[in-house]
């Protein structure tokens, strides 16, 4: 069973998310867009996505806010390039980042937004 576990976490999925999505919102006539791409690395020759979700038998995919800025009465979203673990180039060795790391790298940066 340990063995089992070690290896699904090893493993590189293949997923099945689209490359770009794009999502609306329609509000009293006014349409807002947002445009997203599939976050990829390449690691050892392998151009993947996330390794695993919440779970290593999930699949998972992250997005990148590439333009679009949704605004709902006077609140403006995040903007593309802004304080997002999606938008910071992660350095990696060895293994493709599972979701669970990017949730972890995401909160710290909260964090330290905080302070």
């Amino acid at each position: 069973m340990a063995e089992d576990l070690k290896k699904m976490y090893k493993t590189i999925m293949d997923d099945h998310f689209t490359p770009s999505l794009e999502i609306s919102f329609v509000d009293k006539g006014k349409r807002q867009t947002l445009f997203y791409e599939k976050v990829s690395w390449t690691i050892e020759g392998v151009n993947k996505g996330l390794r695993y979700g919440e779970n290593p038998g999930q699949e998972a995919a992250l997005y990148r806010l590439v333009n679009g800025n949704l605004v709902l009465g006077e609140i403006e979203t995040i903007q593309p390039g802004k304080y997002m673990v999606s938008d910071l180039e992660l350095l990696q060795s060895g293994k493709h980042p599972g979701k669970t790391n990017l949730t972890d790298a995401d909160n710290a940066l909260t964090i330290l937004r905080y302070f």
